[in-house]
């Protein structure tokens, strides 16, 4: 026969387990948060890298043309 404090510390024991991933879920939210903010600005300077570089290609003649 279940034991009412058996279902005390049953409920207990899912109420640490509940704060403890809803405490892990809130700092990978925030880690994802940071890892898209540094995604986002790599890709802008990723862009920003091509972007100069074509301009460079632009402006140098290739060697091999000449």
């Amino acid at each position: 026969m279940i034991k009412y404090e058996d279902i005390i510390k049953r409920i207990a024991s899912i109420e640490k387990k509940k704060i403890k991933n809803e405490q892990r879920i809130k700092s990978l939210l925030e880690e994802n948060n940071t890892l898209t903010a540094n995604l986002k600005i790599l890709n802008q300077k990723k862009e920003m890298l091509e972007k100069m570089d074509q301009d460079l290609a632009d402006l140098i003649p290739d060697k091999k043309k000449l």
